[in-house]
C-alpha cells in the first residue's frame, strides 16, 4: 500500500512538472509571437517605424502618397465621364441628322396631278 501511495505522489509531481512546463512553453511561444510582430522585423525596422511608412500613405502629401493616386484617379475618372458624355451627345446629333437626311429623301414626291 505504501508502494502505491509513492507511485502515486511520483506520477502527481511528474503531471505537475508537465503541466506547468506545458503552460510555461505555450507563453514563451506567445511571447515569441509577439515580440516578432511587436519588434523588429527583418529588415531592422520597429512596428513604429512601420506604422509611419503606412500612416505617411493615408494622407496626402503633394503626390507621393496612395490618398495622392487615389485623388489622381478620381480627377482622371471624372474627367473621362465628361468627355464620353460629350462624344455620345455629338454621335447622337450625327445619327439624328442621317435619320431626317434619310427620311427626307424616302418621301415621295407630290404631283401636281395628284392633288387636283
Amino acid at each position: 500500500m505504501a508502494e502505491n501511495m509513492v507511485l502515486s505522489e511520483i506520477l502527481f509531481v511528474l503531471g505537475a512538472i508537465t503541466a506547468v512546463g506545458s503552460f510555461f512553453y505555450a507563453m514563451y511561444k506567445i511571447a515569441r509571437r509577439i515580440d516578432n510582430a511587436i519588434g523588429v522585423d527583418g529588415q531592422g525596422r520597429t512596428l513604429a517605424e512601420r506604422m509611419d511608412k503606412v500612416e505617411y500613405q493615408l494622407w496626402p502629401n503633394n503626390g507621393s502618397s496612395l490618398a495622392d493616386k487615389v485623388d489622381r484617379v478620381e480627377k482622371t475618372s471624372s474627367e473621362n465621364v465628361t468627355e464620353l458624355r460629350i462624344i455620345k451627345e455629338l454621335v447622337m446629333i450625327m445619327v439624328q441628322s442621317h435619320q431626317e437626311a434619310t427620311e427626307k429623301k424616302a418621301r415621295p414626291k407630290k404631283s401636281l396631278k395628284s392633288v387636283k
